[in-house]
């Protein structure tokens, strides 16, 4: 059994209020280290002309990165158990931004699919996991809920601002001087936006003292007690259905255009809506969560995604309608946010030890994260088969049934987990009561 910890001297608290700065640098870089491999989606056309890219090529792309990050999902969790997460998280974010200078050199082709290849691997195998058990490190145990609420709903947040200032420079660059100028100056802003918060997050997160359960890559005794827990599959099938949503909520723009006659802006604004919904459902879910409980919570939010999603089904296709549209989509953009800022929350009522996080998400996230594999095929598939309002309805119905075997399963898990999630209340009514005497 090996053991290493931080700074001696520091003495670590596992509250929020005694980590908010390194809440608020966890919340950045998990919006920002993303904004590399994906920025090519937003400037697509010009991305394709300035690295002389076929539509073929460029798709490859995404695969490239999807592809890895499956596999990194899986194998991140044991890296989060092997080694601390803060050298993780500096490593992800330094070389995440040290590969995105390498596109100012217009690299070939293959130089573009390696680099998307190793990003799969810096924003998942050696990131997720490791922000993942820091999360739950600098949030007590009554806290989980909230820290997440706040972390996804800060996600949006920072995504919102960002997007907004980038695609600004990039206007005016691209207008002044050349559409390569305003690309280029935006994986610049990225990639030292990257680096500049590995070394933050490395000399600011007051990580808790490290202890390895093993010094084998893989603890299989640990792998063989989390695979026999209920709860993990559980929380597995819970994720996967309500990340369904999460994946395929964009396909309601096309709907608007297509079936309620909306303008293609129009259609995008409701798009765009659902990250200006994100926080407010985000930090309602993670503040109620800790009043009340996590699971409970993603009970309330399955709820509301199956009413959303009737109401996208059974509502006349006019264009009359598209305000009652709009109110759904607020519900179904509210709840599918609160219930993906629940998803590792409520591992805390599973009775799963921070020091195993990653194990137990090594089994989660490749499994949980899979439906964005089979969702745009069923999509697909189901508008090429029904043609209009038949096919987004026929998937809609597809997505609903999902959101109903989350819903049980998440009953399932309030059943099976109430011993500790009464144990956890008394913690936290304990704790006010403490509280109240001091003050």
């Amino acid at each position: 059994m090996g053991t290493e910890s931080g700074t001696a001297e520091k003495v670590y608290v596992r509250s929020i209020k005694n980590n908010i700065v390194t809440l608020v640098l966890l919340i950045i870089a998990g919006a920002m280290i993303y904004s590399l491999p994906y920025f090519r989606s937003y400037y697509y056309d010009t991305f394709v002309e300035v690295y002389g890219l076929t539509n073929t090529q460029m798709g490859a792309l995404g695969s490239a990165y999807g592809g890895f990050a499956i596999i990194a999902y899986f194998l991140g969790g044991f890296c989060a158990d092997r080694w601390p997460a803060k050298k993780l998280l500096f490593v992800s974010l330094v070389v995440t931004g040290v590969l995105g200078f390498l596109l100012l050199l217009k690299p070939p082709y293959w130089a573009l699919f390696a680099i998307h290849a190793v990003w799969g691997i810096t924003s998942i195998l050696t990131f997720w996991n490791a922000l993942v058990k820091a999360l739950r490190s600098i949030a007590s145990e009554k806290e989980q809920g909230r820290v997440f609420g706040l972390f996804e709903g800060g996600r949006g947040i920072t995504n919102m601002v960002q997007s907004a200032a980038v695609l600004a420079a990039f206007g005016i660059l691209s207008e002044k001087i050349s559409a390569q100028a305003g690309l280029f100056t935006i994986i610049i802003i990225y990639s030292v936006i990257d680096i500049a918060l590995g070394f933050l997050i490395l000399f600011m997160y007051r990580e808790p003292p490290f202890h390895r359960e093993s010094n084998a890559i893989v603890n299989v005794p640990v792998l063989k007690r989390v695979l026999k827990m209920p709860t993990t599959w559980l929380n597995a099938i819970i994720i996967f259905c309500s990340y369904a949503i999460c994946c395929s909520y964009f396909y309601i723009t096309p709907y608007t255009t297509a079936v309620f006659g909306a303008t293609a802006v129009i259609g995008a604004a409701i798009g765009y809506f659902s990250q200006y919904v994100r926080p407010v459902g985000c930090f309602i879910a993670g503040f109620t969560a800790d009043r009340i409980g996590s699971s409970k919570v993603l009970l309330g939010s399955f709820i509301l995604m199956i009413i959303g999603m009737l109401g996208l089904i059974f509502i006349p296709g006019k264009k009359s309608m598209i305000g009652i549209l709009l109110v759904f989509c607020a519900v179904i953009y509210a709840s599918m946010y609160a219930a993906q800022s629940m998803h590792f929350a409520i591992m805390e009522e599973a009775d799963n030890p921070v020091e195993v996080t990653g194990t137990v998400t090594a089994i989660l996230t490749p499994l949980g994260y899979s439906v964005e594999l089979f969702a745009p095929l069923i999509a697909g598939r189901c508008l090429d088969r029904w043609e209009g309002a038949k096919g987004y309805q026929v998937f809609f119905g597809v997505l609903t049934i999902l959101l109903v075997i989350g819903l049980f399963c998440t009953i399932a898990w309030l059943r099976m987990t109430k011993e500790k999630r009464e144990n956890i209340q008394k913690a936290r009514l304990q704790a006010k009561a403490e509280k109240k005497k001091k003050s």
